[in-house]
């Protein structure tokens, strides 16, 4: 237990679709959730980290039952907190007959930790692994934080592509893995003025540039600080990356 069969309905939509459940670094706004992505393909729904308040964010769009599998970039409480949570419901809706299968939940190493009885599947990976859930292939990058930490690349089976920057302070071979990719979720912890104040998170010079060199189609900041005005993050991106930049919201879609 971490301390610290899905739904018949399909999507008719053939895009992979991408919802923000959360995006907020270290904890959430009042009615809000950290980290949390969902992506669903036609046959698939993939939870990317489990923060604070996403199980009950995530209600809004799909419910628990109708979700396969989660990944977990590390395992700092804003990434990972509700995960506990989530394998008490796999386990009751599996007793109530709703789920008929174990969830499935993939993080760096540690799998007895995510495994939950009969109810979730601990499945462990690690740097440059690559490995599939339903018809979406992961790849994974360590990046550069203060505990073992994985930036994360999607794509489904037409080659449509998403990276997670997750949790990291700036380095060259990030914009290597995310090269060419249709959406770049990056962090964007903190304000220029706060360059080097917190070792492994990005102020929002360093997101641009890492946007700008991967040559992104689409930058999406996220992980956002809990103070200031985050609407002055896009102007000192934009100073760097000139693409297709947002600001991360709950509820906001991508469709690819």
């Amino acid at each position: 237990m971490f301390t610290g069969d899905s739904g018949n309905k399909q999507r008719k939509d053939e895009k992979m679709k991408i919802t923000i459940i959360g995006c907020q670094g270290a904890y959430p706004d009042q009615n809000q959730a950290t980290s949390g992505y969902l992506i669903e393909t036609e046959n698939v729904r993939v939870l990317l980290d489990c923060g604070c308040g996403v199980i009950s964010q995530i209600q809004n769009y799909i419910l628990l039952e109708e979700l396969d599998a989660v990944v977990i970039t590390h395992y700092h409480p804003d990434h990972c907190s509700d995960l506990g949570c989530l394998q008490y419901a796999s386990m009751i809706l599996m007793q109530f007959g709703k789920r008929k299968k174990p969830l499935a939940v993939w993080g760096p190493g540690e799998n007895e930790r995510l495994s939950y009885e009969e109810y979730c599947t601990g499945n462990s990976y690690l740097e440059e692994d690559v490995f599939q859930i339903g018809d979406l292939v992961f790849a994974s990058q360590k990046n550069v934080h203060d505990i073992l930490s994985y930036a994360i690349r999607v794509e489904d089976r037409k080659g449509s592509s998403l990276v997670y920057s997750g949790d990291t302070g700036y380095y060259e071979d990030l914009s290597k893995f995310a090269e060419g990719t249709e959406l770049f979720l990056c962090e964007c912890s903190l304000y220029n003025w706060q360059k080097g104040k917190t070792p492994g998170h990005m102020c929002a010079e360093e997101t641009g540039m890492a946007a700008k060199n991967a040559k992104a189609k689409k930058l999406c900041l996220t992980h956002l600080p809990p103070y200031g005005n985050r609407q002055q993050l896009l102007e000192e991106v934009g100073h760097k990356y000139q693409g297709e930049l947002v600001l991360a919201s709950s509820g906001m879609i991508f469709r690819q």
